[in-house]
């Protein structure tokens, strides 16, 4: 699926909204949480596989409200009613009228005021880790919040306020614990802090949080309602989505093992975002799966690790540029599609299994002009597309035949050399091999 554009509305008391639009199906305008950035949440595969997801489904409309992401900042503390106008400016200008409404987190305050004082605008609603008012928090029926959750959530919002922008961990930590493990996901969330907003800009969005009191809100709700909470969330406890569903009439509610705040980004993502798409349809999640057939081309830099080390960062990086350029432009020139980097090598598909021998073969001369020798495995066969990548048994397969591979030389699968026999190239037996994952023995072939 291609990113999609930013575009922009304008609210009835003059500020400009960001907001993006993708997908076919019923429309869902997503309500986000505390931070966001509608164009940089596309460049993460933990952000972006939900979004695709969801646009599988959905004409899925997005947006930043003020005072973050791309959207206009603000003077003065934002009401409940600033907020309304966000919503409605960006259904507005997408031409929405009755939508199906998510809310996440803070994003859920503004969803539950915005269903209870708009009935009419929304079909049915979803509140993930949602914010609760503290008028209930105060006169509780069900698992108690704790007397002080007001101040741990503080003084974690000021370890988040403290190290903004310059390390993403106390975010990652807190809110995203899954992914604490992953070097280059918390360097990238610290990224997204300073794409998203400075350190004064998200100060004020905190102070914001105090007119998003949903207050009566959740006994006014008329839609359909389904409430989503992680049973470990370390910043919102799960008696706030138990108090909300005896809140909101007939309102279901679904409890998930995790502990993650923003659920997406954790292994488990996939299981609540379908409970979501299976409420929002009214029945069974059936996706459309794209699938095509063609021939997979892996390919690995023998080596990399070490050469790394001995030349130092900066020259690897310029290495990885020219060794990436050099892929792009062979993969191109004999009609291939460069699918991702793996880092170290790449992989691209072809639309027919000669070109992606016949551009191997150019793409290991040319690398070995530059001081390169990689190793390459190639395999035909039907995969699923995913968005811009692809995935399936036929990946996994021409990945574990790359693997088998020596160094300098191109093994293919006995699939693509029967597809090409009678043919030019010329394909020695290189024995049978026991792949991880596979059960049985796949008997390989050298490009000779």
């Amino acid at each position: 699926m291609e990113t999609p554009e930013v575009q922009f509305a304008s609210t009835s008391d003059g500020v400009r909204i960001a907001y993006t639009q993708w997908g076919e199906g019923p429309d869902l305008v997503l309500i986000p949480g505390i931070v966001s950035n509608v164009e940089m949440a596309w460049e993460s595969e933990y952000f972006r596989r939900p979004l695709e997801r969801l646009g599988r489904f959905f004409r899925v409309v997005a947006f930043d409200k003020r005072g973050i992401g791309m959207s206009d900042r603000f003077d003065t503390a934002p009401t409940s009613e600033h907020r309304m106008l966000d919503i409605l400016a960006v259904m507005g200008a997408a031409g929405l009228h009755r939508v199906h409404v998510s809310g996440i987190s803070e994003g859920g305050a503004m969803a539950q005021i915005f269903a209870a004082d708009y009935p009419e605008r929304v079909d049915r609603l979803v509140l993930s880790n949602s914010v609760l008012s503290d008028v209930y928090r105060s006169d509780q029926t069900t698992a108690p919040v704790g007397e002080s959750e007001g101040e741990v959530l503080t003084s974690h919002w000021d370890d988040v306020l403290a190290t903004w922008g310059t390390t993403g961990l106390p975010a990652v930590e807190w809110l995203m614990p899954s992914r604490v493990a992953d070097a280059d996901f918390v360097r990238w969330q610290a990224r997204f802090e300073r794409q998203t907003a400075t350190q004064a800009e998200f100060r004020r969005q905190l102070e914001s949080l105090d007119s998003m009191d949903s207050s009566d809100a959740p006994g006014r709700i008329l839609a359909p309602t389904l409430i989503t909470h992680t049973v470990g969330d370390k910043v919102l406890n799960v008696s706030h989505a138990r108090i909300l569903h005896e809140l909101i009439p007939g309102a279901e509610l679904a409890e998930f093992e995790g502990d993650d705040h923003f659920f997406w980004v954790a292994p488990y993502w996939q299981v609540i975002i379908d409970r979501i798409i299976e409420f929002l349809l009214d029945g069974s999640v059936t996706p459309r799966v794209e699938r095509m057939f063609t021939t997979l081309l892996f390919t690995d830099i023998v080596d990399s690790t070490k050469r790394a080390v001995d030349i130092g960062d900066d020259a690897w990086r310029t290495t990885i540029d020219a060794h990436d350029r050099a892929v792009k432009n062979v993969v191109g020139d004999f009609d291939g599609t460069v699918v991702k980097s793996t880092g170290d090598g790449a992989l691209a598909t072809f639309t027919s299994p000669s070109s992606a021998v016949d551009a191997v073969l150019t793409l290991r001369k040319r690398l070995a002009s530059e001081g390169l020798t990689i190793r390459a495995g190639l395999h035909t066969g039907e995969v699923e597309i995913r968005g811009d990548d692809v995935a399936g048994f036929a990946v996994n397969l021409a990945a574990r035949v790359e693997q088998a591979a020596s160094d300098g030389e191109i093994f293919v699968t006995s699939t693509l050399r029967d597809l090409l026999r009678g043919g030019v190239r010329v394909f020695e037996e290189a024995g049978a091999f026991d792949l991880k994952g596979f059960d049985d023995p796949w008997t390989l072939y050298r490009v000779i």
